[in-house]
């Protein structure tokens, strides 16, 4: 089986998830949920909500519910075009749960805080969208926020320690592994608990 960045990379990538038994949960279930393995699959949506739309159905297939994080600042697509909106309702139909990728970049000029330009896109996800918005993502995160020195109220932060305490990170950013593939860590089963970000531009185009 293929083990590249590809349509057919991934779903074996998948497929060796649902052979050694891994469930895949939503964030908010992370702390509840009582299986031996599980997998928080995340798709941080920088590029090509197209791309994404075509992952989700590849997930939909196979029973498998990923969380994919939409920008609503993304200098590359619109989200408030007519056809990327259905690429995202096409996303939620194939079962999967939208949270909000927040452009660190854009940082409050304002007199707002963070927490409330956070607040604010996450209502108006959850409006047009009709799904609780209860994630949060970085897109390219800083120092502080890898380090913990910003926390988000209200929100399960993707890159918040005590949130996702004693749960496996692994990424494909770049298309580089560290330490061991996708298709590894599913396959020696070492990790019960992954939170894996999948960035579907690499795999789709």
């Amino acid at each position: 089986m293929s083990r590249q960045f590809t349509i057919k990379g991934y779903t074996h990538l998948l497929e060796l998830a649902l052979t050694n038994n891994y469930k895949f949960i939503d964030f908010h279930k992370a702390d509840s949920e009582r299986t031996d393995k599980f997998c928080l699959l995340r798709h941080d949506i920088d590029a090509d909500l197209k791309a994404a739309m075509a992952m989700s159905e590849i997930e939909r297939l196979l029973n498998i519910k990923a969380t994919y994080f939409i920008m609503l600042r993304s200098p590359v697509y619109n989200l408030f075009g007519r056809q990327n909106h259905k690429y995202v309702e096409e996303i939620i139909k194939n079962g999967h749960t939208l949270a909000l990728h927040y452009d660190e970049g854009f940082y409050p000029s304002n007199g707002k805080s963070l927490q409330e330009h956070i607040e604010t896109e996450a209502v108006v996800l959850e409006k047009m969208f009709g799904q609780k918005i209860s994630t949060v993502s970085f897109h390219q995160p800083g120092a502080k926020i890898i380090s913990n020195e910003l926390r988000v109220k209200n929100f399960i932060n993707t890159y918040d320690k005590e949130d996702l305490k004693d749960i496996n990170y692994f990424s494909d950013s770049n298309k580089i592994w560290k330490n061991e593939t996708g298709w590894e860590i599913f396959e020696s089963g070492k990790y019960p608990k992954v939170h894996l970000l999948v960035h579907t531009m690499w795999w789709i185009t």
